[in-house]
């Protein structure tokens, strides 16, 4: 008993896993989740994540409170004026949103963080994905978040990247089996939506690529013991990038996740703070009736 109990703790070193989806402005809701585990003395010791979750895990690794993490969203105005393209690859140029990041991440290293972040992105020369986990840091956020046609490529050794979420935009299978607990928070739930919902082309891009990268996000969910979709997530778009607009995103996200927490997620909460229910029960937020 005991040699089987060392072998699953030697195989699975991480206590607790999280990882973050991509979704543009809607990554906002990821923070108001630390927030909320933050609270609750519950700190992941490992991370994965695609595009924006990709950066909003690297701050969290760096040390950075769920406050300093919004507040670089919020001041940093990734789509101001200063961080236009002048090329037809994208509207932001990704080569200015890393300058961002240079104040936060000083060493722009993998190994400078304070705990394992795994990172993806898509390789478009061979269309497949790459994995960041060592090494510099910053071009792979950028190399992560570059969103087609609205964020440049990033041509980086030899290789030209685009966003992770293209290929798999819920990246929990690169940290599962190292942790013997497991939660996510995916911002991409694909349902139905009315025609009055495409307004303008960021409904349509954002929708297109909500579809497109669903099919490998769909079987990551079932990795996490937790997977959180918040409540209402479905009617923000990853562009609502106003500060009041991401400051509503984030309240949405730690007031869902403390919602659940407090019914169907009470157990799993209990269990990771150190008690021990006789019997456990994971819940999963349903993904949607469409989608089945």
């Amino acid at each position: 008993m005991s040699m089987f109990t060392t072998g699953l703790f030697k195989s699975k070193p991480y206590k607790l896993g999280l990882t973050l989806s991509g979704g543009g402005a809607k990554c906002m809701a990821q923070i108001g989740l630390l927030h909320y585990l933050k609270e609750h003395g519950i700190e992941p010791d490992i991370i994965s994540g695609a595009s924006g979750g990709a950066m909003v895990g690297a701050l969290h690794s760096a040390g950075y409170a769920p406050e300093e993490i919004l507040d670089f969203f919020v001041s940093t105005r990734m789509f101001s004026f200063r961080n236009l393209s002048f090329n037809a690859l994208g509207l932001i140029d990704s080569a200015k949103i890393a300058k961002n990041f240079q104040a936060y991440f000083p060493e722009d290293s993998f190994e400078s963080l304070k705990k394992p972040l795994y990172v993806v992105a898509t390789d478009l020369n061979k269309a497949q994905q790459t994995v960041f986990n060592s090494g510099p840091l910053i071009n792979a956020l950028t190399a992560s978040s570059a969103y087609p046609g609205m964020f440049t490529p990033v041509k980086w050794q030899g290789t030209v990247y685009a966003d992770g979420g293209i290929i798999n935009n819920y990246p929990s299978d690169l940290i599962h089996d190292q942790c013997r607990h497991h939660i996510g928070m995916y911002l991409a739930p694909v349902m139905s939506k009315p025609c009055e919902h495409f307004a303008n082309t960021f409904d349509v891009l954002d929708r297109v690529f909500q579809i497109y990268s669903s099919a490998r996000q769909f079987s990551n969910i079932n990795l996490p013991e937790v997977s959180l979709a918040p409540e209402g997530i479905e009617d923000c778009s990853a562009f609502m990038v106003k500060p009041d607009q991401l400051r509503s995103i984030y309240d949405l996200g730690y007031h869902s996740s403390r919602k659940y927490f407090e019914s169907d997620g009470a157990q799993w909460l209990k269990t990771m703070k150190g008690a021990t229910p006789k019997r456990l029960s994971w819940f999963k937020l349903p993904i949607g009736s469409d989608t089945q």
